[in-house]
Order: structure tokens, then sequence, then C-alpha cells
């Protein structure tokens, strides 16, 4: 298994119950796939940019986790069909 990083962009209007509703759903996927999760980051809400789907914010959240390639592809799946997520990106992360 790798090391990966996700950020994740979440819409600035969303209440804080409803973004941790949305990072359950992120984290089971993970587990589902046996990937273990080391860290997860909230910054909250921060300025972007430029702005994405006419946001000027938006709430960041950063996973540490290690996982398999099936993890990947189905986190980047269901992450491009929320529309609460304004933008995600997974990379390896070289760093154990």
């Amino acid at each position: 298994m790798r090391n990966y990083e996700l950020v994740v962009i979440f819409d600035p209007s969303l209440e804080e119950e409803a973004v941790d509703t949305e990072l359950s759903k992120i984290t089971s996927i993970i587990e589902k796939e046996k990937g273990k999760i080391s860290d997860i980051d909230k910054w909250g809400i921060r300025k972007l940019a430029y702005p994405i789907k006419k946001q000027e914010s938006g709430y960041y959240i950063i996973i540490y986790f290690s996982g398999k390639n099936a993890a990947i592809s189905e986190l980047d799946r269901v992450n491009k069909i929320n529309d609460k997520i304004l933008r995600h990106l997974i990379v390896k992360n070289e760093q154990s």
C-alpha cells in the first residue's frame, strides 16, 4: 500500500455537521477498500486563489492515508460527482 494525501475543498456555505457527514463518506470509502487513515487536518475556511463555481472561499480538509489503487479510483469518482465539493486532489506522499 502507498501513502497518499487527499485535499478536499468543500463549499463554504455548508454547516459544520454537513462537512463532517461528507468527510465520513470519504473516510468510509478508504476504510472499505482496506485503507488506513493516519491523519485528518481541518484547515477551515480559506480564501481561494481564484473563484471556483462562483465561490471566493472554500473549506479545506487534508486527509493523509495509505491505500490501494482501487480506493484512489473510487475516491476520485465519488468526489467528482459530489456537488458539495468544489475541488479535490489526490497525490502520492513519498514520506512514510
